[in-house]
Protein backbone atom coordinates (compact mmCIF):
# COMPACT_ATOMS: atom_id res chain seq x y z
CA UNK A 1 0.00 0.00 0.00
CA UNK A 2 1.41 3.36 -0.98
CA UNK A 3 2.15 5.41 1.87
CA UNK A 4 4.49 8.04 3.10
CA UNK A 5 5.03 6.45 6.33
CA UNK A 6 5.17 8.42 9.72
CA UNK A 7 7.01 7.53 12.94
CA UNK A 8 7.61 9.43 16.19
CA UNK A 9 8.55 8.22 19.65
CA UNK A 10 6.78 9.40 22.80
CA UNK A 11 9.13 11.75 24.59
CA UNK A 12 7.49 12.90 27.80
CA UNK A 13 4.17 14.18 29.07
CA UNK A 14 3.85 17.59 30.61
CA UNK A 15 1.86 20.79 30.66
CA UNK A 16 2.30 22.64 27.36
CA UNK A 17 5.46 20.77 26.68
CA UNK A 18 7.54 18.02 25.51
CA UNK A 19 9.84 20.94 24.98
CA UNK A 20 13.38 19.72 24.37
CA UNK A 21 16.51 21.58 23.33
CA UNK A 22 17.20 21.57 19.58
CA UNK A 23 20.13 19.20 20.15
CA UNK A 24 17.89 16.38 21.41
CA UNK A 25 17.63 13.33 19.15
CA UNK A 26 13.87 13.51 18.64
CA UNK A 27 11.63 16.38 17.68
CA UNK A 28 9.51 17.73 20.52
CA UNK A 29 5.74 17.46 20.44
CA UNK A 30 3.90 20.28 22.18
CA UNK A 31 0.45 19.87 23.72
CA UNK A 32 -1.42 21.16 26.75
CA UNK A 33 -3.11 17.81 27.35
CA UNK A 34 -1.63 14.77 29.05
CA UNK A 35 -4.32 12.60 27.48
CA UNK A 36 -3.81 13.95 23.94
CA UNK A 37 -0.15 13.04 23.68
CA UNK A 38 -0.55 9.24 24.10
CA UNK A 39 -3.35 9.35 21.53
CA UNK A 40 -1.05 11.16 19.12
CA UNK A 41 1.65 8.56 19.68
CA UNK A 42 -0.87 5.78 19.09
CA UNK A 43 -2.00 7.41 15.85
CA UNK A 44 1.59 7.62 14.63
CA UNK A 45 2.00 3.89 15.26
CA UNK A 46 -1.13 3.21 13.22
CA UNK A 47 0.32 5.26 10.38
CA UNK A 48 3.53 3.28 10.63
CA UNK A 49 1.56 0.05 10.17
CA UNK A 50 -0.54 1.63 7.39
CA UNK A 51 -3.76 1.36 9.37
CA UNK A 52 -4.84 4.71 7.98
CA UNK A 53 -8.46 4.78 9.13
CA UNK A 54 -7.42 4.04 12.71
CA UNK A 55 -4.67 6.66 12.50
CA UNK A 56 -7.05 9.38 11.33
CA UNK A 57 -9.61 8.45 13.95
CA UNK A 58 -7.01 8.56 16.72
CA UNK A 59 -5.52 11.88 15.60
CA UNK A 60 -9.00 13.34 15.80
CA UNK A 61 -9.45 11.92 19.28
CA UNK A 62 -6.25 13.69 20.28
CA UNK A 63 -7.65 16.94 18.89
CA UNK A 64 -10.80 16.45 20.94
CA UNK A 65 -8.55 16.55 24.00
CA UNK A 66 -6.49 19.50 22.73
CA UNK A 67 -7.92 21.35 19.69
CA UNK A 68 -4.77 23.51 19.66
CA UNK A 69 -2.49 20.47 19.27
CA UNK A 70 -0.12 21.63 16.52
CA UNK A 71 1.38 18.31 15.42
CA UNK A 72 -1.97 16.50 15.27
CA UNK A 73 -3.36 19.24 13.03
CA UNK A 74 -0.15 19.23 10.98
CA UNK A 75 -0.25 15.47 10.37
CA UNK A 76 -3.89 15.59 9.32
CA UNK A 77 -3.25 18.58 7.05
CA UNK A 78 -0.45 16.74 5.29
CA UNK A 79 -2.42 13.52 5.01
CA UNK A 80 -5.25 15.30 3.23
CA UNK A 81 -2.86 17.32 1.06
CA UNK A 82 -1.11 14.17 -0.14
CA UNK A 83 -4.43 12.41 -0.67
CA UNK A 84 -6.05 15.10 -2.77
CA UNK A 85 -8.51 16.72 -0.36
CA UNK A 86 -7.68 20.47 -0.50
CA UNK A 87 -10.62 21.54 1.66
CA UNK A 88 -9.63 19.35 4.58
CA UNK A 89 -6.00 20.30 4.05
CA UNK A 90 -6.92 23.97 4.45
CA UNK A 91 -9.04 23.29 7.54
CA UNK A 92 -6.30 21.46 9.41
CA UNK A 93 -3.51 23.68 8.07
CA UNK A 94 -5.40 26.76 9.30
CA UNK A 95 -5.83 25.15 12.72
CA UNK A 96 -2.12 24.35 12.88
CA UNK A 97 -0.97 27.77 11.66
CA UNK A 98 -3.28 29.54 14.12
CA UNK A 99 -2.02 27.44 17.03
CA UNK A 100 -1.50 29.60 20.14
CA UNK A 101 0.84 27.24 21.99
CA UNK A 102 4.53 28.05 22.38
CA UNK A 103 6.09 25.68 19.87
CA UNK A 104 9.53 24.16 19.53
CA UNK A 105 11.94 25.29 16.82
CA UNK A 106 11.07 22.22 14.74
CA UNK A 107 7.35 22.85 15.07
CA UNK A 108 7.86 26.49 14.10
CA UNK A 109 9.69 25.29 11.00
CA UNK A 110 6.82 22.98 10.11
CA UNK A 111 4.38 25.85 10.65
CA UNK A 112 6.39 27.85 8.08
CA UNK A 113 6.04 24.90 5.70
CA UNK A 114 2.25 25.00 6.03
CA UNK A 115 2.18 28.76 5.50
CA UNK A 116 4.23 28.31 2.32
CA UNK A 117 1.97 25.54 1.05
CA UNK A 118 -1.17 27.55 1.80
CA UNK A 119 0.29 30.27 -0.43
CA UNK A 120 0.37 27.77 -3.29
CA UNK A 121 4.14 27.21 -3.29
CA UNK A 122 5.18 23.56 -3.11
CA UNK A 123 8.98 23.79 -3.11
CA UNK A 124 9.67 23.32 0.59
CA UNK A 125 12.45 20.75 0.36
CA UNK A 126 15.06 23.15 1.76
CA UNK A 127 12.97 23.35 4.94
CA UNK A 128 12.91 19.56 5.07
CA UNK A 129 16.69 19.39 4.76
CA UNK A 130 17.00 21.93 7.57
CA UNK A 131 14.77 19.72 9.72
CA UNK A 132 17.00 16.70 9.04
CA UNK A 133 20.04 18.80 9.97
CA UNK A 134 18.34 19.71 13.25
CA UNK A 135 17.27 16.13 14.07
CA UNK A 136 19.39 13.72 12.03
CA UNK A 137 18.47 10.74 14.25
CA UNK A 138 14.70 11.27 14.19
CA UNK A 139 12.75 9.15 11.68
CA UNK A 140 10.11 11.85 11.50
CA UNK A 141 12.65 14.33 10.08
CA UNK A 142 13.22 12.04 7.12
CA UNK A 143 9.51 11.37 6.72
CA UNK A 144 8.83 15.08 6.45
CA UNK A 145 11.61 15.58 3.92
CA UNK A 146 10.15 12.72 1.87
CA UNK A 147 6.73 14.44 2.04
CA UNK A 148 8.27 17.61 0.67
CA UNK A 149 10.25 15.84 -2.04
CA UNK A 150 7.07 14.02 -3.03
CA UNK A 151 5.32 17.34 -3.56
CA UNK A 152 8.23 18.41 -5.76
CA UNK A 153 8.13 15.15 -7.74
CA UNK A 154 11.75 14.44 -6.79
CA UNK A 155 11.86 10.63 -6.85
CA UNK A 156 15.66 10.55 -7.02
CA UNK A 157 15.84 12.78 -3.95
CA UNK A 158 13.35 10.55 -2.15
CA UNK A 159 15.56 7.50 -2.76
CA UNK A 160 18.56 9.38 -1.41
CA UNK A 161 16.67 10.48 1.70
CA UNK A 162 15.28 7.01 2.39
CA UNK A 163 18.68 5.36 2.05
CA UNK A 164 20.09 7.84 4.55
CA UNK A 165 17.21 7.18 6.96
CA UNK A 166 17.65 3.42 6.75
CA UNK A 167 21.22 3.79 8.05
CA UNK A 168 20.30 5.75 11.18
CA UNK A 169 16.76 4.95 12.36
CA UNK A 170 16.08 2.18 14.91
CA UNK A 171 13.28 0.62 12.82
CA UNK A 172 14.00 0.92 9.09
CA UNK A 173 11.14 -1.35 7.95
CA UNK A 174 8.70 1.43 6.95
CA UNK A 175 11.45 3.18 5.01
CA UNK A 176 12.07 0.05 2.96
CA UNK A 177 8.37 0.13 2.05
CA UNK A 178 8.64 3.70 0.80
CA UNK A 179 11.92 2.87 -0.94
CA UNK A 180 10.25 0.11 -2.92
CA UNK A 181 7.65 2.50 -4.30
CA UNK A 182 10.28 5.16 -5.01
CA UNK A 183 12.27 2.66 -7.08
CA UNK A 184 9.13 1.68 -8.97
CA UNK A 185 8.59 5.35 -9.81
CA UNK A 186 12.11 5.36 -11.23
CA UNK A 187 11.37 2.11 -13.12
CA UNK A 188 14.09 0.27 -11.19
CA UNK A 189 12.07 -2.84 -10.49
CA UNK A 190 14.95 -5.06 -9.32
CA UNK A 191 15.86 -2.58 -6.59
CA UNK A 192 12.17 -2.19 -5.76
CA UNK A 193 11.82 -5.93 -5.24
CA UNK A 194 14.88 -5.98 -2.98
CA UNK A 195 13.37 -3.18 -0.88
CA UNK A 196 9.97 -4.87 -0.58
CA UNK A 197 11.60 -8.19 0.34
CA UNK A 198 13.59 -6.45 3.06
CA UNK A 199 10.34 -4.90 4.32
CA UNK A 200 8.84 -8.39 4.56
CA UNK A 201 11.93 -9.71 6.34
CA UNK A 202 11.87 -6.94 8.95
CA UNK A 203 8.12 -6.87 9.63
CA UNK A 204 6.57 -10.22 8.60
CA UNK A 205 3.56 -9.94 10.91
CA UNK A 206 2.41 -6.71 9.29
CA UNK A 207 -0.16 -7.41 6.52
CA UNK A 208 0.95 -4.32 4.67
CA UNK A 209 4.24 -5.95 3.70
CA UNK A 210 2.32 -8.45 1.55
CA UNK A 211 0.02 -5.76 0.20
CA UNK A 212 3.11 -3.83 -0.94
CA UNK A 213 4.67 -6.92 -2.52
CA UNK A 214 1.35 -7.46 -4.28
CA UNK A 215 1.65 -3.97 -5.72
CA UNK A 216 5.12 -4.89 -6.97
CA UNK A 217 3.75 -8.00 -8.70
CA UNK A 218 0.98 -5.90 -10.25
CA UNK A 219 3.64 -3.54 -11.60
CA UNK A 220 5.35 -6.57 -13.14
CA UNK A 221 1.99 -7.82 -14.48
CA UNK A 222 2.47 -11.05 -12.55
CA UNK A 223 -1.20 -11.16 -11.60
CA UNK A 224 -1.20 -14.66 -10.11
CA UNK A 225 1.48 -13.83 -7.56
CA UNK A 226 -0.10 -10.44 -6.97
CA UNK A 227 -3.36 -12.22 -6.10
CA UNK A 228 -1.61 -14.58 -3.70
CA UNK A 229 0.25 -11.76 -1.98
CA UNK A 230 -2.86 -9.63 -1.60
CA UNK A 231 -4.79 -12.60 -0.23
CA UNK A 232 -2.07 -13.25 2.34
CA UNK A 233 -2.47 -9.68 3.56
CA UNK A 234 -6.25 -10.07 3.57
CA UNK A 235 -6.17 -13.31 5.59
CA UNK A 236 -4.00 -11.56 8.18
CA UNK A 237 -6.28 -8.52 8.38
CA UNK A 238 -9.59 -8.29 6.46
CA UNK A 239 -9.20 -4.51 6.19
CA UNK A 240 -6.36 -5.11 3.71
CA UNK A 241 -6.23 -5.89 0.03
CA UNK A 242 -9.47 -7.74 -0.81
CA UNK A 243 -10.42 -5.42 -3.68
CA UNK A 244 -6.85 -5.51 -5.00
CA UNK A 245 -6.89 -9.31 -4.92
CA UNK A 246 -10.12 -9.34 -6.91
CA UNK A 247 -8.63 -6.96 -9.48
CA UNK A 248 -5.54 -9.17 -9.79
CA UNK A 249 -7.73 -12.24 -10.26
CA UNK A 250 -9.76 -10.58 -12.99
CA UNK A 251 -6.64 -9.39 -14.80
CA UNK A 252 -5.10 -12.86 -14.62
CA UNK A 253 -8.21 -14.52 -16.05
CA UNK A 254 -8.53 -11.89 -18.76
CA UNK A 255 -4.91 -12.14 -19.89
CA UNK A 256 -4.47 -15.91 -19.45
CA UNK A 257 -7.91 -16.94 -20.66
CA UNK A 258 -8.46 -19.35 -17.80
CA UNK A 259 -9.64 -19.39 -14.22
CA UNK A 260 -7.14 -18.63 -11.54
CA UNK A 261 -6.46 -21.64 -9.38
CA UNK A 262 -7.22 -20.54 -5.85
CA UNK A 263 -4.64 -21.79 -3.38
CA UNK A 264 -5.28 -21.51 0.34
CA UNK A 265 -2.80 -19.27 2.15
Amino acid sequence: MKKLTLLIILLSIGFLANSQPAREKLMPVTTSSKSALPLYNEAMKYFDKVKLDKALETFKKALNQDPDFFMANYQLAFYYLLNGDPDKFRDYADAAVNCKAKLSNAEDLLKDVLVTLKQGRTNVTDMGRKLVDMYPDDPNSYNNLVYFQSLAGDSTGIVETLNKAIKVVPDPAPFYNQLGYAYLTLKQSDKAEEAFDKYIELDPKNPNVYDSKGDYFMYKKDYERAYQSYMKAYTMDPSFSHDKAETARQLYERTEGKKLEIISI
